[in-house]
């Protein structure tokens, strides 16, 4: 009965961190070098992330959603939680319930939870980027994030050097650029310039 509401339990924590993935979408990664996938994922990119092993973080694919880390790293999970419950004397109808986590999981766990983390740290720019766009103020967005507006707004300088620096690096590969135009990292940079309590609207009103 403990192994089967373990189990459950396990299943149901797994579930939410698929849950959350979907919530949270799809974030390109700045900190990887490799070429992002640039189309809507297929079945076969699946079925290759699900069988790749990560080890270190920069074994994530660029640009991986979310949702498919969140499901891979929860297997691991699941995996390892399985450990902590006592092992079965007789067969079972499901073979993969005795499947228990070893030190290759818990590496997984540890690479995949920091790619996770890297990924909704670099999307915090682009949300404060959106945000700005909308209408709020350095203030408003500083009050959601638990920050300093100049702390904001150094995350907003990193975001907009970071898509910069990716669009300078796809044109010297002869790639089609993705990031920043010189016009876009401008525009970005002059946010910062915004007053704590101005808005981009009262920025753009005649003096």
């Amino acid at each position: 009965m403990l192994a089967v509401l373990g189990t459950v339990a396990s299943r149901i924590a797994a579930g939410q961190l698929a849950a959350l993935g979907l919530v949270l979408g799809a974030v390109v990664s700045l900190t990887r070098p490799t070429t992002p996938w640039r189309e809507p994922m297929t079945t076969d990119q699946h079925a290759d992330w699900t069988r790749l092993e990560v080890r270190c973080p920069d074994d994530v694919p660029a640009a991986t959603p979310l949702s498919w880390q969140i499901e891979k790293v929860s297997r691991h999970e699941d995996r390892l939680y399985r450990n902590r419950m006592p092992a079965r004397r007789t067969p079972t109808r499901s073979p993969h319930e005795l499947e228990r986590g070893d030190v290759d999981d818990a590496l997984a766990v540890l690479a995949l939870r920091e790619s996770i983390r890297r990924d909704v740290e670099c999307g915090r720019g682009n949300r404060i980027h959106v945000t700005l766009g909308l209408g709020a103020t350095w203030r408003q967005v500083a009050t959601a994030l638990d920050v300093t507006p100049q702390e904001a707004r150094q995350i907003l300088r990193e975001y907009a050097e970071g898509q910069r620096h990716m669009w300078l690096g796809y044109e010297q590969q002869g790639v089609e650029p993705l990031g920043f135009t010189a016009e876009q990292h401008a525009t970005a940079l002059a946010l910062c310039a915004l007053a704590d309590d101005e808005t981009t609207s009262a920025a753009d009103q005649p003096a």
